[in-house]
């Protein structure tokens, strides 16, 4: 794929093709302003290549290299707003942000508006809402600027348990020390493109051998990132020895814990000799000359019958070469050179012995009616804290109060109601979806998607129109006489009532329409976008064929008879329109941020 912004614009990235399998971790490295945070933001699903494509994106969430404090919500508050745009349920979502703030030690400002957080805090909090949906693409840019050290230790092990959970997590950090001796791939950004690169050199630590034991049948974790040789002992299935890093041993004892059903750790052993990130290690001595082959050299050794080694799940079998047959002088254990990186792999499976291989990792379907009502709820609670919503409401307050008399045909002010609306929801509309700060509006969109967090942004300003609507064909019904124009004939309120909700129903949907089309993505500069929405209010009121102006053309010419004209084919007109600006415009989101 390639990126470039503007329809003429110099390339950013071009030629970039790149498979990421899971149980994987890959470092990007390349100086400033070779588009790093861009092949980012592409990989999170908040920019869409401009040619080329990308498939098979799983969950994903996304930390933005730099996160604004300026949100009217506590740090709990938008964290559980994110977890349910990931999927989760309030439940879930407050439960896992308490536990992340609590690992990154910022439970004590839970309670604290964002706002008045510092930088660190606040990063903590970003980090903290891509790490609680459990995402299997996890992106991180730049996420270890402003934390702490114990943050940052904290972050290096969360990273690490999700690779070894089946997740992929790709990230940029300016310092080539960090993740050195865990990551699994890494490449480097430079002529617009990808080049395979190697990871820094970082020490592992000593070797560690861990032993668990479990239920005979408990399937060993899949994707234990550093571990070398897991060992099954075929006359006491309950036991479990794997050899790993002193690197990768918190992961790896993480997995045994949280595996279902789980490990128990009964000894934990450091080797005298370090065992490298990213090889393989066998516990056994190389064979003495004319021992004939390894095998046998394991049965001469062991008391008990030979363990079954299994091989890392995250080394294809045909990357490591096989071991040397060449008697060694030395009793250190032998060690085979590290696979170099690959722009392919294979996906992760973990073999058992006797089990067929099977996928480490299962990514956990989410509710549809979820993955919508979620950002719509974080839009309209945005909307509501920000207190932007007052001046849309006190202009449609201060038009029905010029416009409505007590005494009035009913007819003539639900017409006058109904017209208001299309302004305030063409306000209402530019409002939501520019109330983000930028980088805020990344993350939602990497956690909901950019179509679908934009399409949320059009339902919360709808919805605020229409209540609006109701609201004031309320209080047009109780102030207003049930009379033509002439109040020579009765018109009867449930008819009037029905026939004022769809006219207002109708504004609410064309001013909405009206607003996205006058706002972000389409038009980006303030000035036009301003000058374009007024025009479009115009014409939408106005305008011959604008199922505004039908709707309330209707009110208005029955109230001259009394006759009540309920305006279906005007609504049924505004919703195709509203509908289909609402796809236009999440489309050209989901395109460009």
């Amino acid at each position: 794929m390639g990126r470039r912004y503007g329809v003429r614009g110099p390339w950013v990235l071009r030629g970039v093709d790149l498979d990421l399998p899971p149980h994987t971790l890959v470092r990007v490295e390349g100086v400033n302003g070779t588009g790093k945070s861009t092949l980012l933001r592409l990989l999170a699903g908040v920019d869409a290549p401009t040619e080329g494509r990308i498939t098979g994106r799983p969950r994903t969430a996304y930390v933005p290299e730099r996160f604004p404090a300026a949100l009217p919500f506590t740090a709990f508050g938008y964290l559980v707003h994110m977890g349910r745009a990931h999927g989760l349920t309030s439940a879930e979502a407050a439960a896992r942000a308490l536990e992340w703030l609590e690992r990154f030690g910022a439970a004590g400002h839970a309670r604290t508006p964002m706002a008045e957080l510092s930088k660190g805090t606040s990063q903590k909090v970003a980090v903290a809402q891509a790490l609680l949906a459990r995402p299997e693409l996890l992106v991180l840019d730049e996420a270890w600027t402003g934390l702490d050290t114990g943050a940052r230790g904290e972050l290096d092990r969360a990273v690490a348990e999700r690779v070894a959970e089946g997740a992929t997590v790709v990230f940029v950090d300016h310092d080539p020390r960090r993740l050195a001796g865990s990551a699994g791939l890494a490449y480097r950004l430079e002529g617009l493109t990808l080049t395979p690169a190697g990871s820094a050199a970082a020490d592992p630590g000593p070797g560690v051998r861990i032993e668990a034991t479990g239920m005979a049948s408990a399937a060993v974790p899949g994707g234990l990132p550093g571990t070398s040789v897991v060992e099954r002992d075929p006359g006491n299935p309950r036991v479990l020895r794997l050899t790993t890093t002193a690197a990768h041993s918190d992961s790896v004892l993480h997995a045994l814990l949280s595996a279902r059903p789980p490990w128990h750790i009964t000894g934990v052993l450091v080797l005298r000799d370090p065992v490298p990130a990213g090889t393989a290690a066998d516990l056994l001595p190389e064979p003495a000359a004319g021992a004939g082959t390894r095998a046998e050299a394991a049965r001469a050794a062991a008391p008990t019958p030979a363990r079954t080694a299994v091989p890392p799940p995250a080394a294809p079998p045909s990357s490591a070469p096989p071991p040397s047959s060449k008697p060694s002088p030395s009793s250190a254990p032998w060690r085979a050179p590290a696979p170099a990186p690959s722009l392919t792999a294979a996906p992760a499976q973990v073999s058992l012995p006797g089990g067929a291989p099977k996928p480490a990792f299962r990514p956990a379907p989410r509710p549809a009616v979820r993955l919508i009502a979620a950002p719509t709820r974080y839009h309209l609670a945005l909307l509501a804290r920000s207190q932007r919503w007052l001046a849309p409401v006190l202009l449609y307050a201060a038009v029905l109060g010029v416009g409505l008399r007590p005494g009035q045909p009913v007819l003539d002010s639900l017409g006058y109601a109904a017209a208001a609306l299309v302004p305030v929801a063409a306000w209402l509309a530019r409002l939501c979806v520019t109330q983000e700060p930028p980088a805020a509006r990344t993350v939602t969109a990497s956690a909901a998607g950019p179509s679908r967090a934009h399409v949320a942004s059009l339902l919360a300003a709808l919805g605020s129109a229409l209540a609006l609507g109701v609201a004031g064909t309320g209080i047009t019904l109780l102030i207003s006489e049930p009379s033509s124009t002439g109040h020579t004939v009765d018109v009867p309120i449930p008819p009037a009532a029905l026939a004022g909700l769809l006219a207002a129903a109708c504004c609410a949907l064309l001013g909405t329409a009206v607003g996205a089309l006058c706002s972000r993505p389409v038009l980006r500069r303030r000035g036009w976008s301003l000058l374009v929405t007024l025009l479009g209010v115009l014409l939408a009121l106005v305008g011959r064929g604008s199922p505004a102006r039908e709707a309330v053309t209707g009110l208005v010419s029955g109230s001259a008879t009394g006759t009540v004209r309920v305006p279906l084919l005007p609504l049924g007109v505004a919703v195709a329109v509203a509908v289909t600006v609402a796809a236009l415009t999440s489309r050209i989101a989901s395109l460009r941020e």
